[in-house]
């Protein structure tokens, strides 16, 4: 993770990335990229041989018979080469090296053979292979250690070539040029790859700018209302007609909150609820939101969950485990009383800004006075939820209780499993 963030810096010369992880996704991000582009240089390079194969005529006709063939064996490597890029997975694994491959044996076949088999003057077999070199320069999404190659190859023959065909004291002529083409040659590769690589850069800020977006908005919303809200106008509402509804409450939080101060009370409610959000996560439970020291969660909502009253009792009976063993770290005791109710509810996203996921209805209602009127320690469920676990979970005996704005309700308390 820190690597992913931290500063990223490209070497003095020959540009590869400070960060190894960073390097690797640059070559493939430019590889995929260079084999796009390489069925188009390729056709170039077929083109341009074969309007250098009509200058040949003008140039040396009397060799123009063993010059065609020569432009017509780089046409069929040339076009070996788009084949063999399109279907050997090894080829497209090792594109940097293929490509310094391909362009010697092209600079080799423009160069010596020719010389061997005609009289062309040196200017003009210079600059045959020169335009190889500058076309493969501007068109391949070549790095440089692939360009140092293909420049020292190009040097080479260069600065041979006068010296075979015209003599020893002909070469000092062919040094300025042939080096100064192929400094060029490696100042326009530079600059191209340079420029492939903030752009590569400016892209990766983007997308790590978007995936903390996605991160920040996840957080704050289940994944797929998340992905509504970016396509849907307008408020999103669903009816579901059976879910389980927790709420929970600590009791003894007010006498904590008056001898800590704001940072470590703070520090005590985040812990508490970063291990209620584990255990969510790991259930499948949705974690709706924290009000104060209470908390609400509901399970087969927004992804279905058949057995969403079981998933909700053991998640009760875990956070009970968790309490008990955080407590000590308290400066005084605490309890925490646990309500779960099951029913219909309507759920959505509602408002323009600080939107939230929230739950509408009387199961909502009524597990919040499951959890107002229960006990401390203890977990107290509706009618509902006692008839989806009754055969599966151990049970206290049925209570009536009066229930605030509902009336007497029958109620039991969830002991554990059977």
């Amino acid at each position: 993770m820190h690597e992913r963030h931290a500063q990223l810096h490209m070497k003095r010369w020959m540009l590869e990335f400070d960060q190894p992880a960073a390097e690797r996704d640059f070559v493939r991000y430019d590889d995929e990229a260079g084999l796009r582009d390489a069925r188009f240089a390729l056709l170039v390079g077929v083109a341009f041989t074969a309007a250098y194969g009509a200058v040949d005529a003008l140039v040396a006709p009397d060799s123009l018979l063993a010059s065609s063939l020569l432009r017509a064996t780089v046409v069929v490597v040339f076009v070996t080469s788009m084949v063999t890029v399109a279907r050997w997975g090894l080829v497209r694994r090792h594109l940097q090296a293929a490509s310094v491959l391909l362009l010697a044996v092209v600079l080799l076949a423009l160069g010596p053979a020719l010389a061997l088999v005609g009289d062309f003057p040196a200017e003009y077999l210079r600059t045959s292979a020169t335009v190889t070199l500058l076309g493969a320069v501007g068109l391949l999404r070549l790095r440089m250690h692939a360009v140092s190659a293909i420049v020292a190859i190009y040097v080479a023959i260069g600065l041979t070539l006068p010296g075979v065909l015209q003599g020893v004291d002909a070469l000092g002529a062919h040094v300025a040029p042939t080096a100064g083409l192929a400094a060029i040659a490696l100042v326009i590769a530079y600059a191209l790859e340079k420029l492939r690589r903030t752009d590569f850069l400016r892209q990766r800020e983007v997308e790590q700018e978007r995936a903390r977006s996605e991160e920040i908005l996840h957080n704050v919303l289940p994944v797929p209302i998340a992905q509504r809200l970016r396509t849907e106008r307008g408020a999103i509402a669903d009816s579901a007609p059976s879910v389980s509804v927790l709420f929970s409450d600590i009791v003894g939080f007010t006498p904590v909150s008056e001898v800590l101060s704001p940072e470590e009370l703070v520090a005590l409610l985040d812990t508490m609820f970063r291990e209620f959000d584990a255990l969510c996560d790991r259930r499948g439970i949705e974690k709706i939101k924290t009000v104060g020291d209470a908390y609400m969660a509901v399970a087969g909502l927004p992804t279905p969950d058949a057995d969403h009253a079981a998933s909700l009792a053991e998640l009760a009976l875990d956070m009970q485990r968790t309490l008990a063993r955080l407590s000590p770290t308290w400066p005084s005791p605490i309890a925490m009383r646990i309500g779960i109710a099951s029913g219909p509810v309507v759920a959505g996203v509602i408002g323009q800004r600080k939107f939230t996921y929230d739950l509408w209805g009387d199961t909502v209602n009524t597990a919040s006075r499951m959890e107002s009127h229960g006990r401390p320690h203890r977990i107290q469920v509706s009618a509902a939820t006692h008839a989806l676990l009754e055969t599966r979970y151990a049970f206290s005996d049925p209570q009536v209780v009066e229930v605030k704005g509902k009336g007497p309700m029958t109620t039991y308390y969830l002991l554990g499993a059977s």
